[in-house]
């Protein structure tokens, strides 16, 4: 069945002669013809028959007629969908990620992008330590801290650096060390250190800083999460390594903050895994382009501000 065929039926027998659908369909007269006479050869017999100067349906018309506006009606629920979808006043956008990503540098974005587009359904899936824990079917875009792995992928997944940012090392208030200028790795190792869990990617940096350093911290307590490590600092347990992000939004915590090892401190990466282009949904190409255009914004306010 040609779904064609079936709807210029429906608007030849609304409008009561070809002419008249012709022009509803901005289409020639002979091929308005020429597709009932198609759909007549499908069924086997007349659908319409002249009165005066226009046409009224045969018994055959008639019974095919119900059909023919219910398949207007879907094609008509497809085209809105569609139209919805492209607008962005329909879809879902499910994201997973890392505790630190979920926490402290989604929340601020997915806010600004639902501002922008409020008919999007959003799913955040955060504190993921293993991701072979969840389905990767189930999500759409994937948030991982450097150094991480994220296997069992799509083919047509890619997985791309997102965010640079900086790893701090903080201390409690009235630590000794606290009292010296110059600190430098080999400084902290006569003193508790606060250690994320071993899938973070904040503990994998740091360890490989100390590592290239040929040292080796001892492992004095381990917590789950961002905010164990503010919340053991804060309480005088022991030295932390937190993002900086982390501490421009929690300025409860009652530490000291120290790039280490000096000048540069600890880099670190955030990626993301993404769907190729021929894959993304309209909501997943429109919140790419979106951090997109955040990036841009971060970069040039950053270039803007005294150094």
């Amino acid at each position: 069945m040609d779904t064609e065929l079936l709807l210029t039926f429906l608007t030849v027998a609304r409008s009561g002669g070809i002419s008249a659908a012709a022009r509803v369909l901005h289409r020639s007269q002979p091929a308005v013809t020429e597709r009932l006479q198609k759909l007549t050869q499908q069924v086997g017999e007349p659908l319409t028959m002249r009165s005066g100067r226009g046409i009224r349906l045969t018994p055959a018309g008639e019974a095919l007629l119900s059909t023919a506006q219910r398949m207007r009606d879907v094609v008509d629920e497809f085209d809105d969908i569609v139209l919805r979808r492209q607008r962005l006043q329909n879809g879902v956008l499910r994201i997973a990620a890392t505790n630190t990503v979920a926490n402290y540098f989604l929340p601020q974005r997915l806010v600004a992008f639902q501002r922008q587009f409020p008919d999007v359904e959003l799913q955040l899936r955060g504190g993921i330590i293993n991701w072979s824990d969840i389905s990767l079917s189930d999500w759409d875009l994937f948030f991982l801290e450097g150094g991480l792995d994220l296997e069992g992928l799509p083919s047509y997944y890619t997985v791309t650096p997102w965010l640079h940012d900086e790893i701090m090392t903080i201390f409690p208030e009235g630590h000794p060390l606290l009292a010296q200028d110059d600190l430098t790795l080999e400084s902290l190792m006569s003193y508790p250190m606060i250690w994320r869990e071993r899938a973070s990617g904040i503990r994998r940096s740091v360890e490989q800083v100390f590592h290239d350093a040929h040292l080796t911290p001892k492992q004095s307590i381990e917590v789950t999460g961002v905010e164990a490590v503010g919340a053991a600092v804060d309480a005088g347990l022991g030295i932390g390594f937190v993002t900086a992000a982390a501490l421009r939004f929690r300025k409860d915590w009652r530490v000291h903050v120290r790039r280490l090892p000096s000048p540069h401190g600890i880099q670190w990466t955030l990626y993301m895994a993404r769907p190729q282009p021929i894959y993304q949904s309209h909501t997943i190409r429109a919140f790419l382009q979106f951090l997109d255009a955040d990036a841009v914004h971060a970069s040039d306010t950053a270039a803007a501000s005294p150094p």
